[in-house]
């Protein structure tokens, strides 16, 4: 059923059209009747009109001007004109501002009604066809002019798109936006880097394309004329920016609503999304450069993702992520070799909980202590899953991670035993780790395993296959070998550290196992 709204002044005219049987006949439904023009165009604004039936000449605002408003507001409402036959001049008026069809009062009946929407009807439909292509040609329009959108808004967020050039790249991406007063809704996955290794360059290309258009459709249906002037980006790395423009808007209150509509409905889209999502909005920014501010800022917000859980970040001035790392993140890294070979684990759990405890206060980058924590792993031989720095949930995981980090240094070390080892080999291993860098010997290592050295010797060869005098010089070098790349200790000290008591016997020693030098290690900085 066309839904019809019918506007004339006089009563009964309207009245004798409702009786007439035409309209339910032919697909027209009467959901309103009116007497004048302004209150047709209040209905219009908020409800759905298909067809609108109008006198001419009426008070307050006639069918002219009535005419005249809708269609610079809306081509697509089907117009029939009421007239008399000494209204032959304004007839010709309101075809010209784009009236469809006109019906003489004086003629109208039952059948001759019923003609005319008949016919109607059929231009109705082909209208609603032809508005439905160029609907959809200007999507395809709008989609397919991404990659000039794109460079233009890159331009302005790096500071090199400006004054004229700025104008005429505007021009040529087909932008109406101003952006002289602008904001930033940044859109990112929070696990992106999975999602480019799990996904193929042609999955991840139709996600981010997918991923636009249906935010374009969702913001054109809640925001309607509001978005024109807005434009969604994809900026790469799962990234999506909607750059919305408030120029047109005067009032800071107004621009503060505008935007936190817009944030809504990105929120809202983001939920139902099957990746899982995070959003920074910038504050409210005014002036040319005002857009890359906002980006800034916006881009700000999606940083402090790694501490905070809420769904939606909106910028403040006091929140800031920092570009520095804790001081005890360098010291850690630093003193970590000794440590682990002292396993002192108390040292190791109170430089830790400084990390986490300064991150949170200084509020790091948290790309920089992922950067860290995999030197950390590095230089302490832990081996992790590939895709656990990826996974790692934010400042949580990381804490969790340094809560843990004791434990896995032993845990490596424990799983590094043959398996079916003797409990008395198991003691004597341990007793070595736990005690190489002291002035130790056989008989200790059996007494600590309660068996007879002899016994201890020869089960310690068959189990380990290397002798316990090799296995306690293989962990002082390895002990040794970790501080001369890892440490600024002099070449004596780290002789004693590792558990030499003469320099030159530890020198010769070194040499002998490694094939070079202990300076000479030091200066190649390696430990394979």
């Amino acid at each position: 059923m066309y839904r019809t709204l019918l506007a004339d002044d006089d009563f009964l005219v309207r009245s004798y059209l409702k009786t007439l049987n035409a309209w339910n006949k032919a697909g027209y439904e009467i959901i309103k009747d009116v007497q004048d023009g302004e209150e047709a165009e209040a209905f219009m604004e908020s409800e759905q009109v298909d067809v609108l039936i109008t006198d001419i000449s009426m008070p307050v605002m006639d069918g002219i001007e009535l005419i005249r408003k809708i269609r610079e507001k809306n081509s697509g409402i089907y117009i029939i004109v009421l007239s008399c036959h000494d209204d032959f001049e304004y007839v010709k008026e309101a075809m010209k501002l784009g009236a469809d069809e006109y019906i003489l009062k004086n003629t109208l009946d039952e059948d001759n009604l019923y003609e005319t929407l008949e016919n109607s009807a059929r231009l109705i439909e082909k209208r609603k066809q032809q508005f439905h292509r160029q609907e959809q040609n200007r999507k395809l329009i709008k989609m397919g002019s991404h990659a000039m959108k794109y460079h233009f808004f890159n331009g302005l967020i790096s500071g090199t798109l400006k004054g004229n050039l700025r104008e005429e790249k505007r021009a040529e991406a087909g932008i109406t936006g101003k952006f002289v007063n602008s904001a930033v809704i940044c859109m990112f996955v929070k696990k992106w880097p999975l999602i480019e290794k799990q996904w193929s360059p042609l999955e991840i290309e139709q996600y981010s394309h997918n991923f636009r258009h249906r935010l374009i459709e969702k913001l054109e249906e809640h925001l309607g004329a509001e978005n024109e002037s807005g434009e969604v980006i994809c900026l790469g790395t799962g990234i999506y920016c909607y750059f919305l423009d408030l120029s047109g808007i005067c009032k800071s209150s107004a621009m503060r609503q505008r935007l936190t509509e817009a944030a809504a409905v990105c929120y809202r889209f983001c939920c139902e999304d099957f990746c899982d999502m995070g959003i920074g909005v910038s504050g409210i920014c005014m002036g040319e450069d005002g857009i890359r501010q906002a980006y800034q800022q916006a881009r700000e917000m999606m940083k402090l993702y790694f501490y905070e859980k809420k769904d939606v970040l909106y910028y403040e001035d006091d929140e800031r992520v920092s570009t520095q790392l804790p001081k005890a993140c360098g010291i850690l890294l630093g003193e970590l070799p000794e440590l682990k070979n002292k396993k002192d684990s108390d040292r190791i759990q109170k430089l830790w909980t400084e990390v986490t405890e300064e991150a949170w206060k200084l509020h790091t980058e948290g790309r920089l202590l992922i950067q860290w924590l995999k030197k950390l792993d590095h230089v302490a031989e832990l081996e992790r899953e590939p895709d656990f720095y990826d996974r790692l949930d934010g400042f949580d995981g990381l804490k969790k991670t340094g809560e843990a980090y004791s434990e896995e240094l032993l845990k490596k070390e424990k799983e590094e035993l043959p398996e079916g080892i003797s409990p008395a080999v198991r003691c004597a291993v341990q007793f070595v780790r736990d005690n190489y860098q002291k002035p130790i010997s056989l008989q200790d290592a059996a007494g600590a395993a309660d068996v007879n050295p002899a016994y201890l010797s020869y089960l310690f060869k068959q189990e380990m296959e290397i002798g316990f005098s090799n296995y306690l010089q293989d962990c002082r070098i390895g002990c040794a070998r970790e501080l001369l790349v890892n440490t600024n200790y002099k070449v004596r000290e780290i002789a004693i550290m590792a558990g030499f008591s003469d320099y030159h016997y530890f020198s010769r020693t070194f040499k002998k196992v490694t094939g070079l030098s202990p300076a000479e290690f030091r200066k190649n900085g390696c430990l394979s």
